[in-house]
C-alpha cells in the first residue's frame, strides 16, 4: 500500500471520528441539565380520587443530561400547597402531618446516571381521614406531596403533586316503587329494580351494599300518606341480594319481585251467568308497604344519602266496564331502566302502528334502530330494514303510516314512513318510505330544511298518491307542508315544483309560545284545503301550549287563546261505528314528567267546523294513567326528559286499537268496547 493510500485511510478515520464526537456533543447541547419533578405537566397536579384505597403510586422523574447522580427528598409541603392554590385560585386544604393520618413508602430516591422514574407510595389510613375528613366535610382535604434537592435542580410547577382524597355516596334514586293490582284478578309476578347509584365510583374496589326491610317505620309511612297500609305477607314482595358495585361502575341495580300469588285465593265468581271456584287475587284489601333501608357498605368511610326507599303494593276493586281495556302494558322498572329498555331501544318519542305492529324509532343519534312491535303479543319483536338510514342529527325520530289503495305500491297495503331530526345546521330533512314492506329497504328522499330545525313530529294528510306532510319548525313555530304527488314523496328539489313544498302557515307573531318547543299540527279528518289547498283551521299542540290556529288569509293565520292543553301529543279521530258517536284521543303528561294519561274526549260536533269548540270543552270519555296499569297516582321512576309522548288510533278488522306511549314512562296497548256509551 503506497503512503499517498495510508494517508487518506488515517484522515478519513480521523474525520469519522471527529463527525461521532461531534454529533455526541450536539446531543448535549440540546438537552437541559438533569433535573427532578413528578410525571405531569405544570398545572396538572391535582388527581381526585375516592380514599377508599388506601394508597397510590407517584412516579418521580429525572429528566436531561443523565450526565448526574442525584438524591431527592420526598417530604410534604403545606408552602407549596398555598402557592399553588393562589395560582390557580382553588383551596385545597392538607391534610395534618402529624396525626398518623398518611406516610410516604420512602423519605428520598437516589438515581443513578441513568435511571429515569423511580415510585413513591403514598399510603392513608382509610378510617383515620375518613373521621377527620367528616368533622368539615364541605373542605377539600389533600395530601401535599413535594419533592426537595440539594444537587439538582426540581422543575418549577412539577415540585408538588396534590392527592385530593373525597369520600363517596350512595344513593338509592327511588324513594318510593308502587304497583297497582285488582282485587279478583289472576296472580302474576313482576320485577322491578331500586336504582343504587354513587357519586364518586372507586377504582379498584368491589363495594356490597347492604339492604334491610324494617317494618317499624309502616306506622309513620301510614301517618305521613293518610294511608292504612299493612306489612306485606310472606312471598308478596321478595327483595333480591345485596347487590354489588363493581370496581369503578357508577352504579347497580337491585331488583324487586312483587308475586301476587301470594296474596291469591280460592273463590267463588259467577262466570257468564254460572258460578265458579277460580284461584283469584283475593278480595277487600287496600294495600301493602315494605320500608328497604340501606343500612350499610361493605367498605367503612362510605356516605348514605337517600337511604330508604317504601315498596307499594296496593289494590282495587275490579274495573267497571268502560270504552276501552287494556291489552297489555310495558312501563318503567326503574330510573335506568324506562320501557323502551324492554326491546333495545334507548330512547323513544314517537311511533305508529298498521294492522300488525306498532313500530318505533330510536330517537337518538348513531347507527338508526327500528323496532316493529306485535300489537297483541310485545314479545313478538322484530327489526325494520334499515338499509340506507343515515344522517341527521337522530338518525330516526317520528315514523307515520301514509294511506294508500294502490295495489301497485306495498301490495296495496298502507306505508310506513319515518323521518330524521334535522336541526337546521345545513342538513337535510331524510324522509324514507318502506314501498316494498319493512324487510325490505326504505326509500329516500331528502327535503331541504332552509335552516330550520324539522322532524320531531310529523302529521300526514291525503294519501300516498295525493297528500301532504305537515311539519312543525321548531325554530319559528311555524307549519310547513311537503307535498306527496303521484308516488313522488318531498322531492328536493322537484322536477316541476310539486312534490316539494306546497306552502307554510305562518301564524307564530301571534303565539308568543310556540317557538323553542316540540310540537304538532293536527288536521281535522276531511278538512277543506287539507291537501292542495289552504286549510281552514288545525291545532298546533306542543310541551308548552296548545292553539286553534285559524286562517286569516295566504299563508297566514291567527291562533285561538291557549286552549289550556299543554303537554298533550298525538291527536287521533276515530268513531265507534255501532253507536255513530264521534272521539278524538291524546296523550297528556303532567308538568312533573313522571306521570301521564291517555285521555278520549266526546267529539260531540263530528266536523272540521266544531273542532275547536270540541277541544275546548275537552269532555273526557274514557282516561288511564300510562305509567301503571290502573293506578294514577303512581310516579314513574323514569320520567320524560323532553316532555314527549303519541297516541294512535286504528281500526283493525272490525275492531278499534288504541296505543299510547311517553317517552320513558310507559307504553300501552288498548282495544275498544264497541257500542259502550258513558254514563
Amino acid at each position: 500500500m503506497n503512503m499517498k493510500k495510508i494517508f487518506k485511510n488515517i484522515l478519513l478515520s480521523a474525520l469519522t471520528i471527529a463527525a461521532v464526537a461531534s454529533c455526541a456533543d450536539d446531543r448535549n447541547n440540546f438537552l437541559p441539565e438533569d433535573s427532578f419533578g413528578f410525571n405531569n405537566k405544570a398545572g396538572e397536579n391535582v388527581l381526585t380520587l375516592p380514599l377508599y384505597g388506601g394508597s397510590y403510586d407517584i412516579d418521580v422523574i429525572k429528566s436531561g443530561k443523565g450526565l448526574n447522580e442525584g438524591v431527592v427528598n420526598i417530604t410534604t409541603s403545606n408552602h407549596d400547597l398555598l402557592n399553588f392554590n393562589k395560582q390557580y385560585g382553588v383551596e385545597y386544604i392538607p391534610l395534618p402531618s402529624d396525626q398518623d393520618l398518611y406516610s410516604f413508602s420512602t423519605e428520598s430516591l437516589t438515581f443513578g446516571l441513568d435511571e429515569v422514574t423511580k415510585p413513591v407510595t403514598v399510603s392513608w389510613d382509610v378510617a383515620k381521614v375518613a373521621a377527620f375528613m367528616e368533622q368539615e366535610p364541605a373542605n377539600q382535604y389533600c395530601i401535599p406531596v413535594a419533592l426537595r434537592s440539594d444537587n439538582l435542580e426540581v422543575n418549577e410547577g412539577r415540585e408538588v403533586f396534590i392527592l385530593n382524597l373525597v369520600t363517596s355516596t350512595v344513593t338509592t334514586e327511588q324513594t318510593l316503587l308502587s304497583r297497582t293490582y285488582e282485587w279478583e284478578s289472576e296472580p302474576a309476578s313482576e320485577t322491578m329494580d331500586i336504582t343504587v347509584r354513587i357519586d364518586k365510583a372507586i377504582p379498584g374496589i368491589d363495594l356490597t351494599v347492604d339492604f334491610e326491610v324494617d317494618n317499624s317505620l309502616i306506622a309513620a309511612y301510614n301517618e305521613a300518606n293518610g294511608t292504612n297500609y299493612k306489612a306485606a305477607p310472606e312471598g308478596l314482595v321478595t327483595i333480591g341480594s345485596d347487590p354489588v358495585l363493581k370496581a369503578g361502575e357508577g352504579y347497580v341495580l337491585l331488583p324487586v319481585t312483587i308475586n301476587t300469588e301470594a296474596i291469591a285465593e280460592d273463590m267463588e265468581i259467577e262466570v257468564d251467568g254460572k258460578m265458579e271456584t277460580r284461584h283469584l287475587v283475593k278480595r277487600n284489601w287496600d294495600g301493602y308497604v315494605v320500608p328497604l333501608k340501606l343500612s350499610g357498605m361493605s367498605v367503612d368511610g362510605v356516605k348514605v344519602s337517600n337511604d330508604l326507599t317504601y315498596i307499594v303494593v296496593k289494590g282495587l276493586e275490579p274495573i267497571p266496564p268502560q270504552l276501552f281495556n287494556r291489552v297489555w302494558g310495558i312501563y318503567a322498572t326503574s330510573s335506568t331502566n324506562p320501557w323502551q329498555a324492554t326491546f333495545g331501544l334507548s330512547d323513544c318519542r314517537n311511533f305508529t302502528m298498521d294492522d300488525q305492529y306498532i313500530y318505533v324509532p330510536q330517537s337518538a343519534g348513531g347507527d338508526p334502530v327500528f323496532k316493529a312491535i306485535s300489537i297483541t303479543d310485545p314479545t313478538q319483536v322484530k327489526n325494520v330494514n334499515v338499509e340506507g338510514v343515515a344522517g341527521g342529527t337522530h338518525t330516526l325520530s317520528c315514523a307515520r303510516m301514509i294511506p294508500n289503495t294502490d295495489p301497485a305500491v306495498n301490495n296495496g297495503k298502507d306505508i310506513l314512513s319515518a323521518c330524521c331530526l334535522s336541526i337546521g345546521d345545513g342538513s337535510h330533512l331524510h324522509f324514507y318510505v318502506w314501498l316494498n314492506g319493512i324487510d325490505n329497504a326504505p326509500t329516500l328522499s331528502m327535503v331541504e330544511d332552509s335552516g330550520r330545525r324539522l322532524g320531531d313530529k310529523y302529521i300526514v294528510v291525503g294519501s300516498w298518491n295525493n297528500g301532504e306532510v305537515y311539519c312543525k319548525d321548531f325554530n319559528t313555530g311555524n307549519i310547513v307542508r311537503y307535498a306527496m304527488l303521484n308516488g313522488r314523496f318531498g322531492e328536493w328539489p322537484g322536477a316541476d315544483g310539486l312534490a316539494y313544498a306546497r306552502g307554510r302557515c305562518d301564524y307564530n307573531a301571534s303565539v308568543a309560545d310556540a317557538a323553542g318547543c316540540i310540537g304538532s299540527a293536527y288536521i281535522y279528518p276531511g278538512a277543506a284545503g287539507a291537501v292542495a289547498g289552504t286549510v281552514p283551521g288545525f291545532l298546533v299542540s306542543s310541551t308548552a301550549s296548545a292553539h286553534y290556529v285559524a286562517n286569516v288569509s295566504g299563508n297566514v293565520y291567527a291562533s285561538s287563546a291557549d286552549l289550556g292543553l299543554p303537554l298533550t301529543h298525538g291527536y287521533s279521530f276515530f268513531k265507534d261505528d255501532k253507536t255513530n258517536l264521534n272521539y278524538i284521543a291524546y296523550v297528556a303528561l303532567t308538568a312533573s314528567q313522571d306521570q301521564g294519561s291517555v285521555k278520549v274526549i266526546s267529539d260531540f260536533n263530528g266536523t272540521a267546523d266544531g273542532f275547536m269548540s270540541v277541544l275546548q270543552k275537552n269532555e273526557v270519555i274514557f282516561e288511564a294513567p300510562v305509567q301503571d296499569a290502573m293506578d294514577a297516582t303512581v310516579l314513574s321512576p323514569c320520567p320524560a326528559t323532553h316532555s314527549t309522548g303519541d297516541c294512535v288510533v286504528r281500526e283493525i278488522n272490525g275492531e278499534t286499537y288504541m296505543a299510547v306511549m311517553i317517552q320513558n314512562v310507559g307504553i300501552s296497548v288498548f282495544k275498544m268496547n264497541a257500542g259502550f256509551v258513558a254514563e
